[in-house]
């Protein structure tokens, strides 16, 4: 994986694992294992019975449930009328970054404590930055208050011919005040008037709220694959 290779400055690998033999798998990993990576993200999904036991085996650990979540756009009134107060954003504040580090409280590099802490930071600071600049969102959407702080945030971009949450966050002092609501319906909105019939988001299956959040406003679980970090 060349980009987290560079970001990391370690050569880091991507092993597949969903639909594997154990003989298959364990051919895999001894590859991965020859090749001199430091670190392996093994990818499998929930049905894949021979992965857990061959990473407990091997040391791995499971660091995120990934689900991706759907919402059809056809629907008559999907996502309801966004608030006056969500508005887009362009540049970067310190109160973005703030919600960015916020929208990643259940990321894989933030629980895995084989990573700095800086480490998180630094790769949510630049998930906000390139999505401000246009390079991997369409549209970054804020929600201010009366003051014009931002208090929640939500970035807007396409993959696999969806449109696609990236980053959303509330700050914590603004939660309960619908404005994730708010900001969903938005992002709702700017995808229809784009034409795109689907929209997606990817959250933790461990983040309970989120799942709960995105239920709530429309979306049903699409597809959950698990993680795991392989440190070698």
């Amino acid at each position: 994986m060349p980009w987290d290779t560079d970001f990391l400055g370690f050569p880091v690998a991507r092993l597949a694992a969903a639909g594997l033999a154990p003989a298959e798998l364990a051919a895999a990993m001894a590859a991965a294992r020859h090749a001199g990576f430091r670190l392996v993200y093994v990818v499998a999904v929930p049905a894949d019975a021979p992965v857990p036991a061959a990473m407990q085996q091997a040391g791995a650990q499971l660091f995120d449930r990934k689900a991706t979540f759907a919402m059809s756009l056809l629907a008559p009134g999907a996502g309801g009328a966004p608030a006056a107060a969500v508005g887009t954003a362009t540049e970067y504040t310190p109160q973005l970054e703030s919600l960015a580090w916020q929208s990643g409280e259940y990321s894989r590099f933030r629980l895995d404590a084989r990573f700095a802490l800086h480490v998180f930071k630094d790769l949510y600071s630049r998930w906000l930055r390139s999505s401000l600049a246009g390079t991997i969102a369409r549209r970054v959407l804020v929600w201010r208050d009366a003051a014009g702080t931002e208090q929640g945030l939500l970035t807007l971009g396409e993959k696999n011919n969806r449109a696609d949450i990236g980053l959303l966050a509330v700050d914590a002092r603004a939660r309960g005040q619908r404005v994730g609501q708010a900001l969903v319906a938005a992002a709702v909105a700017q995808a229809s008037d784009w034409g795109y019939q689907e929209l997606q988001v990817v959250t933790q299956r461990d983040n309970e709220p989120a799942c709960r959040f995105y239920e709530k406003c429309g979306f049903a679980l699409a597809h959950e694959e698990h993680i795991y970090h392989w440190w070698l």
